[in-house]
């Protein structure tokens, strides 16, 4: 290729490049300058109370400690505060082994594959699962794993689950 042909070319490339990267900003600017879509609010339902709260521990065939003292914890927490709405079954409270085949449906409900914690808030017939992740950095710490659970499962009761 001859040095003329050569430059022609760099000097093509060098337009269409300019070209191109113009484009983008010119698309990026518009697109930026665009006013959001409307998007219609969410319906407040913080102010819902619950109809009812499913306290949910999986738990694994061959148990360690940690595993034992959530259980128990949890167990703990629920009959010393709740033991009016565990009565009245407005908390209701279980333990599944997600080894067992014949809890496949409520593990998958929920997600579950190892020991954990869920809380499900119940309100108008629909679930809202949250997994209680914080007891584990509790284990051993009777105080703080008990609010932490005392604390989730109060805010469920109020509809903020």
């Amino acid at each position: 290729m001859s040095k003329g042909n050569y430059m022609t070319m760099l000097a093509k490339v060098k337009i269409w490049g300019s070209f191109l990267l113009i484009s983008l900003v010119a698309g990026i600017l518009c697109a930026c300058g665009s006013p959001a879509p409307e998007v219609p609010p969410a319906p407040d339902t913080s102010s819902v109370l619950a109809d009812r709260v499913e306290v949910v521990y999986f738990c694994r065939a061959q148990r360690c400690v940690g595993c034992i003292y959530a259980e128990t914890g949890t167990r703990y927490t629920l009959e010393t505060y709740f033991a009016d709405e565990l009565a009245s079954e407005k908390i209701t409270f279980a333990v599944f082994n997600v080894e067992d085949e014949g809890n496949a449906a409520i593990i998958k409900k929920y997600d579950a594959f190892t020991s954990a914690l869920f809380i499900n808030t119940i309100k108008d017939g629909t679930d809202h699962i949250e997994e209680v992740t914080e007891i584990w950095f509790h284990l051993g710490d009777d105080e703080a794993f008990v609010e932490v659970v005392k604390s989730k499962i109060e805010q469920s009761l109020r509809g903020e689950g």
